[in-house]
């Protein structure tokens, strides 16, 4: 750490002189950048902030008011201290020079024994070039770290939790909604760091000194969260290099990942590939190639999507390992009900198949269930479905909705397994669009506001919103299901219509503000 002028008056190569200190007491915590030996009366000019000044005390000869302006100009020039060794011109400490220190602010210790300044410049010099090249190597470190978990295509997770070790304290990653996309709680419980996180953290954004410090993820527009330091370290400057150099290597990850995402479609092979990408457009090619693979022709041709979620414990398993298994129980559940069919596994967790069937639905019904009686290990899976088709081609084109409703089903949290479009609406798209920024960015501007009011509120109004918005904008029906009276209702939907800038009354804000409760419940969810 650079010095302060209180540690360098307790070098012991100082207190060998027997310094008193006579004034400035408030100071002796600055910082000393740099030390200058200075016998100048007229300093103007010699410095450049930080530095302590040693003098046989030359400047201190004359009157008290020359020596008070004397220190008013060393402490306006941003100079952290002066030593003056008496002996050489001063036997004496001048009349009126302690209350002078104090009315500068400047600290001001006196000497009764000679010590060799020079040997004073070396070693506080030394101090400081030792802090500079522990910062230096402090940088060069933390550069190596996040460019070593850059090369092995680090997770978000992991990089998070290197930056809070490196930091020695709590570090969240929450996205434009304030809810947590990653943390590592350093040692401290993960309740205490968790609780009521996005009240907290929307309190200490907007509070100056709460001591928080958060830099965000992303690029201008496209800004996507935002990495939090709950809290003071001790040395602010290392603690935003850490941030910024982690929220480099998680922009970098998304991209890479956002990339890889694009090209898995690219990257698949056999037919499901071609029939997705629409490369086989011809009906009877496709019937041949599927046939040659074993799918029988029959009546209908239906997309299916199995898909389950990724759990930390399956990591201790191996993923390959259980999408293979979690493959083969949808190949044995289509074949079991007497169903021939094409299956792949373009992804982690998502298996994709058309199968043959006279009758789609109870096929669907039968092979679902006797999906569900395997009893996998990834048991939180759910099964979309799109529209039928006579032809192969045309069933393909439905894979993507399949996979879309797959998608919504798993998130929506219901207990059913099998997902039709009709079944997951408004809610189950806003769910597939809930990581979006923009969707994120949309709700924030829509309910920011009230989130903040709520925030501080001691009764939120979120959920009488939420109500009302149900209710159809009815306020008869609102206050039947809130149970408020009308003048209380009223008076806080007045209060509403303040905190947001809308009126209420109005359908377009209605929706606009349903579609952003909406769009937040998903991601609550």
């Amino acid at each position: 750490m650079i010095p302060t002028v209180r540690e360098v008056l307790g070098l012991p190569l100082v207190r060998a002189g027997r310094p008193e200190l006579l004034g400035g007491r408030d100071g002796l915590d600055g910082a000393v950048n740099w030390v200058h030996i200075s016998e100048s009366s007229d300093p103007t000019g010699l410095f450049k902030g930080g530095e302590l000044v040693l003098t046989t005390g030359l400047p201190l000869l004359g009157e008290p008011a020359k020596v008070a302006a004397y220190l008013g100009i060393l402490a306006e020039l941003g100079v952290v201290g002066l030593v003056v060794e008496l002996g050489t011109h001063l036997t004496a400490v001048p009349d009126g020079l302690g209350p002078a220190a104090d009315a500068a602010g400047l600290p001001v210790a006196a000497l009764s024994r000679p010590i060799r300044f020079v040997e004073v410049t070396q070693q506080v010099h030394q101090l400081i070039v030792a802090d500079r090249y522990e910062e230096v190597e402090f940088a060069r470190t933390t550069h190596e770290v996040f460019t070593s978990l850059n090369m092995a295509r680090a997770s978000t997770t992991d990089i998070v939790t290197r930056a809070s070790q490196i930091l020695g304290a709590p570090l969240v990653l929450e996205d434009l909604n304030r809810h947590v996309l990653a943390f590592c709680a350093a040692g401290e419980p993960a309740v205490k760091l968790l609780g009521d996180w996005a009240e907290r953290s929307r309190r200490n954004e907007s509070t100056v000194d709460s001591g928080w410090s958060a830099v965000a993820v992303g690029l201008g527009q496209e800004r996507w969260a935002r990495l939090v330091l709950p809290g003071d370290t001790g040395n602010p400057a290392r603690a935003m290099m850490v941030l910024e150099r982690a929220a480099q290597s998680l922009q970098l990850h998304r991209m890479i990942q956002q990339e890889r995402d694009a090209l898995v479609g690219q990257a698949h092979g056999g037919l499901l590939d071609d029939l997705r990408a629409g490369r086989i457009t011809d009906e009877a090619e496709a019937l041949a190639r599927a046939g040659a693979l074993g799918l029988a022709a029959d009546a209908h041709y239906v997309p299916l999507v199995v898909r389950t979620p990724r759990r930390p414990q399956d990591d201790a398993i191996g993923k390959g390992e259980l999408d293979r298994a979690f493959l083969a129980a949808v190949r044995r559940a289509i074949t079991g009900c007497g169903h021939t069919a094409i299956v792949s596994l373009p992804r982690e967790g998502t298996v994709v198949a058309l199968f043959s069937a006279a009758k789609p639905d109870p096929a669907l019904d039968a092979i679902v269930e006797t999906l569900r009686q395997q009893r996998l290990s990834a048991d939180a899976w759910v099964a979309g479905t799109a529209r039928p088709a006579t032809g192969l081609v045309r069933a393909a084109q439905g894979l993507a909705e399949a996979d879309h409703v797959a998608e919504a089903g798993l998130s929506l949290g219901e207990p059913r397994r099998l997902f039709r479009s009709t079944d997951v609406r408004l809610r189950g798209l806003l769910t597939l669009l809930k990581d979006d920024h923009r969707v994120q960015a949309f709700a924030e501007r829509e309910l920011g506001p009230l989130l903040d009011h709520d925030s501080r509120a001691q009764v939120p109004l979120l959920p009488l919103l939420r109500t009302h918005l149900e209710s159809g904008g009815g306020k008869a029906r609102t206050a039947e299901l809130s149970g408020l009276s009308r003048p209380t209702l009223y008076a806080r939907l007045r209060t509403l219509e303040r905190v947001l800038g809308v009126s209420l009354e109005s359908p377009e804000s209605r929706t606009s503000l349903h579609v952003a409760v909406m769009a937040l419940d998903s991601r609550r969810d």
